[in-house]
Parts: structure tokens; sequence; C-alpha cells
């Protein structure tokens, strides 16, 4: 009877740790983008305008710093309607959102310099 009782308490306790656990939200995954040589690049990577791979739903935070001298530049989505305000020499500027529930694909630009500065967000399904 005690042991029951005992199995019986633990899983109560159980059942109201889950919705704690399940309901802490996580940590946007962080891309940090530098804007030079009127390109996208991701840091540590030579390509320009990288392809952003996002799984469905994922939250994300782009951080973009501008090292452009002289230039200014933003990012945007415009299918998603988000956008970092436009950024002058060594300023930095980032937006967090959720990717889209499906897969496809989205393209991200610099709005001024959009024919040289403009990429694709790949999202996939998990």
């Amino acid at each position: 009877m005690l042991l029951m009782l005992a199995v019986v308490l633990l899983g109560l306790v159980a059942l109201m740790l889950v919705p704690l656990r399940s309901g802490t939200p996580r940590e946007p995954r962080v891309i940090a983008l530098e804007a030079r040589g009127m390109a996208f690049y991701a840091s540590g990577l030579g390509e320009r305008n990288p392809i952003l791979r996002l799984h469905a739903g994922e939250q994300v935070r782009i951080i973009l710093r501008n090292r452009e001298p002289g230039m200014t530049h933003d990012f945007a989505v415009p299918s998603l309607n988000i956008a970092i305000p436009a950024l002058k020499e060594e300023e930095q500027g980032e937006i967090i959102f959720r990717a889209p529930s499906s897969s496809g694909r989205l393209e991200y630009l610099c709005r001024p310099h959009a024919p040289m500065m403009k990429g694709i967000i790949e999202v996939v399904a998990w």
C-alpha cells in the first residue's frame, strides 16, 4: 500500500513538472551577418549572400553588422514583413522572428541595394 502511494505521488509530481519543462522558451538560434563589399556574409564564411537554412517554426535572431565604409545597409524579408532598419558604418541591428511553419524559399535583401545584396532563406521541415 505504501509503495503504491509513493508511485502515485511520484507520478503526480512528474505530471506537474512536464508543463514547466515543455513551456520553457528556447533561446533563438543566432545568425550573425556582415554587410561589406556590397554583399551579405555570414560570420566566418566567405560566401556572398549565403543561403540561410532554417527549420520550419524555428525562432531565429538575425544580427547584422554594417562593415561597409560610407554606405547604409539594412536587412529585410519582404514576404514576412520584417526588417532591420538602415544601419550606418559599424552600426549593428537585429531582429527576432519565427520561421514559417511550412517548407519553402524566401528572399532576403538590402532594400537600397537589392540588385547586388540579396539571398535566399530556405525553410525545411524538421
